[in-house]
């Protein structure tokens, strides 16, 4: 084993959202046997970049499900994004339909001002309509979660995030509502121009059509002259997919959807119960 891969959220973070000791220690291990380590995820460099520095951790880290991969020192290696057109035609649909949105560049994380207002109303309704079928806890849960991460500026209109000069990395769209969620995730691949996926049980994210945590695993891997066959991917969601169909080692997570469990070779404990460091020591004796 030479490169070990690693998503974040429901993978190496855990229930609490942050990297738990021993995971870090098992990180810090792999790394003093001489494996290269990345992060893999759908949020923003800036980002992990807070999550590991609370972790006293330093890995690569591959960012915005592939649209920028930066190495340990961070300096980055490449990137690719959305065309500003592009970034302005997904705003404008989005906001017409009323979808909570995140927009990820290299510099922040733009979200609308009445952003938590907007999943409040929309949670409300959801678990209202269906109050014995869904999970209350967990949406709400799901709420708080989205506004943890480090970076957010919050903007009347997505007017204010064409105006700057941002490279536009990724787009989240965030609904309660599956139906809703469904409607705008298939509108979006039909238009065949973007990459299209779920990353977590009510969102989709849109990329640059050329974007993949999988294709920039293979970028990095190549820059560190190491084999996808001496190389290792953990993740929980279909955004791990693509790493997982280019590596030898896939790990699909105790808590990740069954679907997911049956395309890996590999199946490790939970985020909350430090599967990552259980199956990195079992790999690296």
């Amino acid at each position: 084993m030479k490169l070990i891969a690693l998503d974040l959220d429901g993978t190496l973070l855990n229930n609490k959202s942050i990297i738990s000791n021993a995971n870090a220690d098992a990180i810090r291990y792999a790394q003093n046997k001489g494996v290269e380590v990345t992060i893999s995820t759908g949020r923003p460099h800036f980002d992990v970049c807070s999550i590991c520095e609370k972790a006293n951790i330093s890995t690569h880290i591959i960012g915005n499900n592939g649209a920028s991969i930066h190495f340990k020192d961070k300096k980055k290696l490449y990137s690719i994004g959305i065309d500003k057109k592009d970034a302005k035609e997904i705003l404008h649909w989005l906001t017409d339909k009323n979808f909570y949105y995140e927009v990820s560049t290299n510099k922040a994380i733009y979200t609308p001002f009445n952003g938590k207002d907007m999943l409040k109303i929309e949670a409300d309704k959801v678990i209202s309509s269906n109050p014995n079928s869904v999970n209350i806890e967990e949406i709400y849960e799901s709420c708080e979660k989205q506004f943890i991460q480090a970076g957010f500026v919050f903007v009347d209109s997505y007017k204010e995030i064409l105006n700057t000069d941002d490279d536009f990395y990724n787009i989240l769209a965030f609904s309660f509502d599956e139906k809703k969620r469904k409607l705008g995730m298939n509108y979006f691949k039909n238009l065949d121009k973007f990459s299209v996926f779920s990353s977590g049980n009510h969102n989709f994210e849109i990329v640059n059509k050329h974007t993949s945590k999988g294709a920039s695993l293979e970028r990095l891997a190549s820059n560190l002259s190491i084999s996808l066959e001496e190389t290792m991917a953990f993740g929980d969601n279909y955004n791990d997919v693509s790493m997982f169909e280019m590596v030898k080692y896939s790990v699909a997570m105790g808590n990740a959807d069954e679907n997911i469990k049956s395309i890996c070779k590999l199946v490790a404990d939970t985020n909350y119960n430090n599967g990552v460091a259980k199956m990195i020591y079992k790999f690296i004796s």
